[in-house]
């Protein structure tokens, strides 16, 4: 039976329910109002089924765009190209999507919108002839000045931008650089490497969309791949020789963390180790922007401290226990900011990622949190995880990667607690 049947069928129910309500004296009030319901029922399920259907058809797949393509292509198909690379898809930049490139997690594209992160990157292809004429790029202090031995420095705007994802600590913009570093050390990974990974040939086509989203000439392909392999040695190259063209669209709205999903696969959706090196997790090692997380060590001290003690008296935090705390900082980044991590300019603001309570279901947080807690400091240095500068897992965890003293009393604290909260 088609829905337009179906909604003929409530409407001439509903008319027999009215008509036998109007003969039955004493149910009339009851068939009355059921027949007036199913009627109004009956008469938006036909309207609905009165408008123009449209049915959805599985999109055409992407054609394969090979290496020698590139060369053929206009600057706005490789643009369009690299928006999708960028924000997932062509006119993902209106929407500040993220794709495979995952630029937009750190920086910021459109006028007025200030990063805390990373720099904007209006304006990144003349800024780029600016900034290798500059004192602070002729003479790097940085802890690294060349991409590797003998590849030298950028002399054009395409090697300067190729140099910055190839080599994000050969040069770093002032105030942008791992916390407590003075600007000597990026915090962005290499983006030719894992977890992001993008070949030479994605690469040229996110750097012509920088220019042509501005209305700018692009660099040539040819100039923007020899100023990749200028700065990338050929054994780190990509292995990937063909890239897709433009995505199909997909469906709107973010990716959704389930409870069904694996703390890994919960981790992949949302790109934590974009930001934060977890044991345990291959792909997040590289994370210079968050803390480690190594929840099993660190939430009962955090929850423990005097600086989440005042926030919590002031009714800006609500955690009691380590899991909580871990939840709230996943949903409520702003309820705590690990002081390390706390932004100059915008104390009250984390670096964080504002908008993960629409993006986990509630079992997936609950996951989460449980697998987050299970990490201590013995996970991390079998991981070999250094950490970010400013909180490194030497500082956290002292040399021998043991328990100190802090953390015990950070337990015996958090006992009180529970035992005032019972009594409450």
């Amino acid at each position: 039976m088609t829905q337009a049947a179906v909604a003929i069928l409530i409407l001439l129910a509903s008319i027999v329910i009215i008509l036998l309500g109007y003969n039955i004296p004493k149910g009339r009030i009851i068939l009355m109002s059921i027949g007036f319901y199913m009627l109004m029922t009956g008469a938006f399920a036909s309207y609905s089924n009165w408008l123009p259907q449209t049915r959805g058809e599985v999109p055409e797949e992407a054609r394969p765009v090979s290496t020698g393509d590139l060369d053929k292509m206009t600057p706005e198909q490789l643009a369009e190209m690299g928006e999708t690379i960028i924000f997932g898809k062509v006119g993902g930049f209106t929407e500040r999507g993220i794709g495979k490139g995952q630029c937009p997690l750190c920086h910021t594209f459109k006028a007025g919108d200030i990063g805390d992160r990373a720099p904007n990157l209006i304006g990144i292809g003349k800024r780029a002839e600016e900034e290798i004429k500059g004192p602070r790029y002729l003479k790097p202090d940085t802890v690294q000045t060349e991409a590797h031995p003998g590849s030298g420095r950028a002399t054009t705007a395409a090697e300067y931008i190729a140099e910055s994802h190839s080599c994000p600590s050969c040069f770093v913009v002032v105030g942008f650089g791992v916390k407590g570093t003075n600007d000597r050390e990026s915090p962005m990974p290499v983006i030719h490497k894992p977890p992001i990974a993008l070949s030479i040939e994605e690469l040229i086509a996110v750097d012509t969309w920088l220019f042509v989203r501005e209305g700018l000439e692009a660099p040539p392909v040819s100039a923007i791949r020899a100023a990749y392999e200028k700065f990338i040695p050929e054994k780190d190259r990509a292995t990937v020789t063909q890239v897709k063209g433009p995505e199909p669209p997909t469906p709107p709205g973010p990716p959704i963390a389930l409870g069904t999903d694996t703390p890994e696969q919960i981790i992949m959706k949302m790109q934590c180790f974009i930001c934060h090196q977890i044991p345990t997790i291959a792909v997040a090692k590289f994370g210079m922007i968050g803390p480690v997380l190594i929840e099993g060590h660190s939430a009962p001290k955090r929850l423990a401290s005097p600086e989440y003690q005042a926030r919590l008296k002031a009714g800006k935090a609500t955690a009691k226990t380590p899991k909580a705390y871990v939840m709230e900082s996943i949903v409520h980044p702003n309820a705590f900011i690990a002081p390390a991590f706390v932004l100059a300019n915008n104390p009250e603001v984390s670096p964080m990622l504002q908008d993960f309570a629409q993006k986990f279901t509630f079992g997936a947080l609950e996951k989460l949190a449980d697998f987050l807690l299970t990490l201590d400091c013995n996970a991390a240095m079998k991981d070999g995880l250094k950490g970010p500068p400013q909180e490194s897992v030497d500082k956290v965890c002292g040399p021998s990667g043991k328990t100190a003293e802090a953390p015990l009393k950070a337990t015996q604290l958090l006992t009180t607690l529970e035992e005032q909260e019972r009594d409450n």
